[in-house]
């Protein structure tokens, strides 16, 4: 697959960023779904996003379930995703889990053939 670097100055990432969030529709898109969309009219399915996932991953799992991967929250939809995506939106998951204060979903580990990141629903904390 062929690489485009692209390279922003400080300024230019926040007002990128600026425009991202202002619009409903890419607020949740990744810079690189964004210039996809705007350059090829080309988007994922609305599905995949973090907050979806999360959703998804919290009907279907519980603290005492085995870990998960996020093929495993979406079952057959996940193949609907572009195969060259499915790594970008891990990585979008991932950092939505670890910026997210209080998130209820956890990182886990890696597959045992290191493919594929694992999460596990928390244990809720009684205070």
């Amino acid at each position: 697959m062929p690489l485009i670097k692209l390279s922003l100055t400080d300024e230019e990432l926040a007002e990128l960023q600026s425009i991202l969030a202002a619009d409903e529709r890419t607020a949740n898109m990744s810079i690189q779904d964004f210039i996809r969309f705007k350059l090829l009219k080309k988007s994922n399915p609305a599905i995949f996003t973090p907050e979806e996932a999360v959703r998804r991953a919290l009907e279907k799992f519980t603290p005492e379930d085995e870990p998960f991967t996020l093929p495993d929250i979406y079952g057959e939809e996940w193949s609907s995703l572009n195969p060259r995506m499915t790594g970008v939106f891990g990585k979008r998951f991932f950092k939505h889990l670890k910026n997210t204060a209080n998130s209820v979903i956890e990182y886990a580990g890696m597959t045992e053939d290191g493919r594929r990141a694992t999460y596990r629903v928390k244990e809720e904390q009684i205070c």
